[in-house]
């Protein structure tokens, strides 16, 4: 019997840096920052912050990732 695990690599490359300019939003720290301020504003109650969070996570999508607002 084989151990399947022992053949997989999860780790990226020692070259490259996941949360910098990745075309996938969820793995970028600036964007699950953000989501973590929202969480925290939500949990607050702070419905202005959430607001804020949501606008600043749009600018930072369309500037780091290219998306359109």
């Amino acid at each position: 019997m084989t151990d399947i695990d022992a053949d997989t690599d999860t780790d990226p490359a020692p070259d490259t840096d996941p949360g910098i300019n990745t075309t996938e939003p969820g793995a970028c720290c600036g964007c699950q920052e953000l989501d973590r301020a929202e969480a925290t504003a939500r949990a607050e109650r702070d419905a202005s912050k959430v607001s804020d969070c949501r606008v600043l996570r749009v600018r930072h999508r369309v500037a780091e990732h290219g998306e359109r607002s």
